[in-house]
């Protein structure tokens, strides 16, 4: 018999040598810890005393434990003020249990300890190493509670619940996707135009079951809220970004709430952040114009002159429009387009108080006087044929473009709470001027919708019948009103609240028209989910003559960083989190686009989709020899033949690569045929 210190309701007692079970015996192989009454003997891993419950973890070393690494050799103590310290040895009578009902929560915890400290400074047992493609959240029970180490980066997914509850949403294998940015769900393969049914809506679930399982939190070992300082963020930019990496992962697998969880290590293994901003607009190369399409976040500017705050949607009070304005002007003044469609408007017309009058007058504040002028659509209180408060708007540049003809407003009864935008532009910056059709979308959002347009279940969110329904006026709009205006060329930009393989984009695609950039072109973040709403749809003509990027100061960023919840403390010298959507860059050139001289790869051709091993360039060097010379085909998803060349495969890389240095980004399909050999590979260009 020995005597150690026992800490059990605060007395000191002696207790005998009872035989310790293993922590994997108890854990087993199942989905739940054997309960019942155990005595366990292990060192103490991690003690965390901000908890709910409180506790601490424990695990058996190698001379104690099972050997089974399909078991975990770890349990969580529940003690309301532990005292106990890493390195402990520990000796514990207590009551296993894992459920549901507290203080369990799903997580194998030991309850009503008597504990008995038998040594201290022990060496801890070493971590459990994690192959990051072999991870999956659904097998992570063999984890719990023990200390783990992740081989590879860990990519930050979801930042929403950094400053309320400390915690990071982390992917083993880079950023989740909204199924729907990659998946049709009426279509496989997804460059199909079909719009209705759900006969891939398997691959779209299997898709999000992927996403579940590659992810886990990333907590801050405390479950008090809003915890000061805010956890992970970097110390030079005072954020943590989706994409946002964490090399050498380190720390205790615990579970609560639903998902598993690595609780922080403290000291040197504590977690650590690298997180980079984009420091510029992005670059293009020669341009005629510059477009860009812009959600400012509600911009409601009172009544104009100070008062009628709060309003209906936008700011609170006057100090916090003062921010939101001051960061929404230097976002776009960065931008420096010529055309810019503006989504979340405030609805109030065209008049001196006015909210697009107002954000006008502070560009042409920072800018320079007549810098900007914006499409009066003639209604000086209200847009017509507009049932919300807020309002699609055009600004523009009056010394590089000019208005030819009036603005265009979608008529269409009943189909648009926010109707299109149009306006048909000439240039000035050439001797010989062209035309361009620009319109500004904001289609029905996802958030609700009853009867035919309630949340079908297939990934594509409420309303989506009234979605495709504005797709189709869409269409109906431009091909019978912008077009017929002088504008043979269009570019029909905004937030289309539809991710890229989506229903509404599909309607757009079989009518012809193009979405210019490829799937993996985000300009959004819902509950850790990346995808795009925001688009640049082109009419057909203009491939090859114009260049799309999305500039991501904002969706990748904390909302807390948001002027609505920063208050005082917001950063107004950035345009960072200066909105919860990404804008929309384009750049026109009509005698066709070439690359900016910032590095970009020459090869921007990849296989489509990715393969599971990740992102590869597309090369012709896996043709057989047998095949000898080759005819290929590059063309746009719905036909239309852009490139066709014939010869080696070698002499055929090098001319695919300069044929198609112009084209947009996008989806296209390659198709290539020599003797005994045909392959038909659909290829994304960055």
């Amino acid at each position: 018999m020995y005597c150690k210190l026992l800490l059990l309701a605060g007395f000191v007692l002696c207790t005998g040598g009872a035989s310790a079970t293993p922590i994997g015996t108890i854990q087993g192989s199942g989905a739940a810890a054997r309960p019942g009454t155990y005595t366990i003997e292990a060192v103490v891993t991690g003690v965390y005393a901000g908890l709910s419950p409180a506790g601490f973890y424990v695990q058996d070393d190698a001379a104690t434990a099972d050997g089974d690494p399909a078991t975990s050799d770890a349990l969580f103590v529940v003690a309301p003020s532990p005292t106990v310290s890493i390195g402990d040895r520990v000796r514990i009578t207590g009551v296993v249990r894992e459920d549901a009902a507290a203080p369990s929560f799903n997580q194998a915890v030991l309850t009503e300890p008597a504990i008995t400290v038998v040594s201290s400074g022990n060496a801890v047992p070493a971590f459990i190493t994690i192959t990051n493609a072999a991870f999956s959240a659904a097998a992570a029970e063999r984890y719990e509670g023990m200390r783990v180490q992740f081989l590879d980066p860990m990519t930050v997914t979801d930042n929403f619940s950094l400053k309320q509850r400390g915690e990071l949403v982390l992917s083993a294998q880079g950023l989740t996707y909204q199924p729907t940015q990659l998946i049709d769900p009426n279509d496989e393969p997804a460059t199909g135009t079909t719009s209705t049914g759900t006969r891939n809506l398997a691959a779209v679930k299997a898709y999000q079951t992927a996403n579940d399982n590659k992810s886990l939190v990333l907590d801050d070992g405390s479950s008090a809220p809003n915890p000061t300082p805010t956890p992970y963020l970097d110390p030079s930019t005072g954020t943590v970004r989706v994409g946002s990496t964490l090399s050498g992962l380190r720390g205790i697998m615990g579970y609560g709430y639903g998902k598993w969880r690595v609780q922080p290590l403290p000291g040197t293994g504590a977690p650590v952040v690298k997180t980079e901003r984009p420091k510029a607009p992005p670059a293009f190369g020669p341009l005629d114009l510059k477009l860009a399409s812009f959600n400012v976040l509600n911009y409601f500017n009172g009544d104009g002159e100070g008062g009628g705050f709060p309003t209906a949607r936008g700011a609170k009070t006057p100090e916090d429009f003062a921010r939101q304005r001051r960061k929404i002007i230097l976002a776009l003044s960065q931008m420096n387009a010529d055309v810019v469609g503006l989504t979340e408007i405030e609805n109030d017309g065209n008049g001196s108080a006015s909210a697009i009058q107002d954000l006008v007058n502070g560009l042409n504040e920072a800018m320079g006087a007549g810098t900007y002028i914006f499409v009066n659509d003639g209604d000086a209180n209200r847009q017509p044929n507009n049932t919300d408060l807020i309002h699609c708007a055009i600004i523009y540049k009056p010394q590089v473009v000019a208005p030819l003809g009036p603005p265009l407003v979608a008529t269409v009864p009943g189909v648009f709470e926010r109707p299109p935008l149009a306006q048909v532009f000439v240039t000035k910056r050439k001797e010989r001027p062209d035309t361009l059709g620009f319109v500004i979308n904001h289609f029905k959002s996802k958030g609700s919708g009853s009867g035919a347009n309630a949340d079908q279940n297939d990934g594509q969110g409420g309303s989506n019948d009234r979605r495709r329904a504005q797709a189709r006026a869409l269409v109906q709009f431009i091909n019978q009103t912008v077009i017929p205006a002088g504008a043979a060329r269009v570019v029909s930009a905004g937030d289309y609240n539809a991710n890229y393989e989506e229903d509404p984009m599909d309607i757009m695609r079989a009518a012809g028209l193009v979405p210019a950039t490829p799937p993996t072109s985000a300009s959004y973040v819902f509950r850790g989910l990346t995808g795009s709403l925001d688009h640049a749809v082109i009419t057909n003509n203009l491939v090859g003559f114009l260049d799309v990027q999305k500039w991501h100061i904002n969706s990748a960023e904390p909302n807390v960083l948001e002027y609505s919840n920063a208050g005082a403390a917001t950063d107004i010298t950035t345009p960072f989190r200066s909105s919860d959507h990404d804008p929309v860059l384009i750049g026109v050139n009509f005698a066709g686009i070439h690359n900016a001289g910032t590095g970009r790869r020459s090869n921007r051709l990849f296989v489509y989709p990715n393969p599971a091993a990740g992102s590869r360039a597309f090369t012709l060097a896996d043709v057989p020899a047998s095949a000898g010379a080759l005819t290929l085909d590059f063309s746009l998803p719905q036909g239309g033949r852009l490139v066709s060349l014939h010869g080696s495969p070698a002499l055929l890389q090098g001319e695919l690569n300069r044929y198609t240095t112009h084209l947009a980004p996008g989806i296209y399909v390659l198709r290539l045929k020599g003797k005994g050999f045909a392959q038909t590979q659909r290829v994304m260009k960055e």
